[in-house]
């Protein structure tokens, strides 16, 4: 398991960033309650949210904590969850060297650096785990200021898929496919 580490966010918060607590499975539920209405390029929604109890809360918190190719950290500041990522090294033998990742920041958070503080983490804990080369992701391609964020960190563009994704409003978005290789950074 990795150290808790705090970072200032471009507003002076005092953000903690750290694994997530079985004991608060019931927090992250709400926390993402909280991000899901006001994120629409995740692909989350609030209907599948709704979906979700306090229980496979703490089935994924629990499988992410005792796995040793996982990684969920979560972002507090005063007690109150404000940020998630997480990422999972794929189980099978021939893509074992991969992991897929996720994030999610809070709206009141967003534009203060805490999704690049939340990667930059995510990314030196997966620099510590045996056997992993490569972090992937896909994003949507009208989520222009987290393209901007994994293109900054070293993530490349490896795919693209037309009309991926539809909108609740009934518009479409495509999926960009993004990797970055452990091995070529400092």
């Amino acid at each position: 398991m990795h150290e808790n580490r705090t970072v200032q966010t471009k507003n002076g918060d005092s953000i903690i960033l750290r694994p997530a607590l079985v004991t608060e499975a019931e927090d992250l539920l709400n926390a993402f309650k909280e991000i899901l209405p006001t994120s629409p390029y995740i692909l989350s929604t609030v209907e599948s949210a709704a979906t979700k109890t306090v229980e496979t809360q703490v089935k994924w918190i629990t499988a992410a904590n005792e796995d040793p190719r996982s990684a969920l950290i979560i972002a507090e500041h005063q007690g109150r969850i404000v940020g998630i990522t997480n990422m999972a090294a794929f189980k099978d033998s021939k893509r074992s060297h991969r992991a897929g990742l996720g994030m999610s920041v809070h709206h009141d958070y967003r534009g203060r650096g805490l999704g690049e503080a939340l990667l930059r983490r995510l990314i030196e804990v997966a620099q510590t785990l045996e056997g992993l080369r490569f972090l992937e992701l896909n994003v949507m391609s009208a989520n222009k200021v987290a393209h901007r964020l994994y293109l900054k960190l070293g993530f490349k563009q490896i795919g693209y898929q037309e009309l991926a994704y539809r909108q609740p409003d009934g518009t479409f978005t495509d999926d960009i496919c993004m990797c970055l290789d452990l091995t070529a950074r400092p």
